[in-house]
């Protein structure tokens, strides 16, 4: 007996997505007739049947809200998830969290999955920026990105330029050799950063140095990694901000075990370190208002669920100095 059609045969013979061959089985009039017309032939060639009781499943998905980040482990997230899931649930909706790990692939595979369950509507922390909605078949559904933008959608993120700005001049102020460690300059967060890190050694009347630069993966492996390779250069910096937590929390392991001293070295970072790891509030870090930021993305995103159809939208959230190296 030949094996029973998927979802997924169907849309590889008729050469569209997964998400479109289920718009096309459950009705959905947003679909070109061209492309309807191939998803049905396919669906005749290969026999196709359509699971009832998965597409009873698919109905109530209209009450739940796909949310995918980058990493579950990482407080910035944890918070704003629980903002987005706050108000999701007031308003009579349910969360479905997913986890990418940094990774294009199961970025693109959960994004599939949510699709073709038809959520109500998406928040994403994409993996890279610079992508835009329509690539991942994403037209039919609301979306909102948060904290990394993503082309042709609303947007709520912080103001990283500014934030790095304040972070780097506070370092200046007793030091002059100043390196960063960034996340992946694929996302808004690592570049905008950068670009602050930049600006403020700009302001101070010093060059940017690129051995001061290292582009790690907002790990605390990666951090670490990082750090070490700093601090092996012959003109070891005199401080180094880091752009978040899990990084700096990397680079204060890195300098104990390199320095006597680990104070000889001023560290930052974009993002509050917990108070264990620095409970003399010595390292200057940002206050992050991840909770205020996961509510106002929801919000958008109920706003375009229940029929907002303007243009999109972008709100960029303030940071503040938190912490003053002593």
């Amino acid at each position: 007996m030949a094996p029973r059609a998927k979802l997924s045969d169907v849309a590889r013979l008729a050469g569209v997505s997964t998400a479109t061959v289920s718009r096309v089985l459950n009705d959905n009039d947003r679909v070109a007739p061209d492309l309807v017309e191939r998803v049905m032939k396919a669906k005749a060639e290969l026999g196709y049947r359509y699971n009832s009781l998965a597409r009873g499943l698919r109905r109530r998905a209209n009450t739940v809200v796909g949310v995918v980040i980058p990493d579950v482990t990482n407080p910035f997230f944890t918070d704003l998830v629980r903002g987005i899931e706050d108000l999701v649930r007031e308003n009579g909706y349910l969360l479905v969290l997913c986890n990418t790990d940094e990774t294009a692939e199961k970025e693109a595979a959960y994004l599939e999955l949510l699709i073709d369950q038809q959520v109500a509507g998406l928040v994403i922390a994409p993996v890279r920026s610079a992508v835009d909605a329509a690539a991942f078949d994403l037209t039919g559904i609301p979306v909102v990105a948060v904290d990394r933008t993503m082309s042709g959608v609303d947007t709520v993120t912080l103001d990283n330029v500014r934030g790095a700005i304040a972070v780097t001049s506070r370092l200046l102020e007793s030091a002059s050799r100043v390196a960063t460690i960034t996340g992946p300059l694929v996302t808004t967060t690592g570049s905008e950063r950068l670009i602050g890190y930049r600006r403020a050694l700009r302001d101070a009347g010093l060059p940017f140095e690129p051995e001061l630069f290292v582009e790690a993966d907002y790990s605390e492996p990666g951090g670490y990694l990082a750090a070490k390779r700093l601090l092996a250069l012959p003109d070891r910096p005199q401080a180094i901000f880091c752009g978040n937590h899990a990084m700096a929390l990397g680079a204060m392991r890195a300098i104990a075990e390199v320095l006597d001293d680990p104070d000889a070295i001023a560290l930052a970072s974009f993002e509050p370190l917990p108070w264990a790891a620095d409970p003399r509030g010595r390292i200057v870090t940002l206050a992050v208002p991840s909770y205020e930021l996961g509510q106002q993305a929801a919000r958008m995103l109920l706003e375009r669920i229940h029929g907002f159809d303007g243009p999109a939208r972008t709100v960029v959230v303030e940071t503040e100095l938190l912490r003053s190296a002593p």
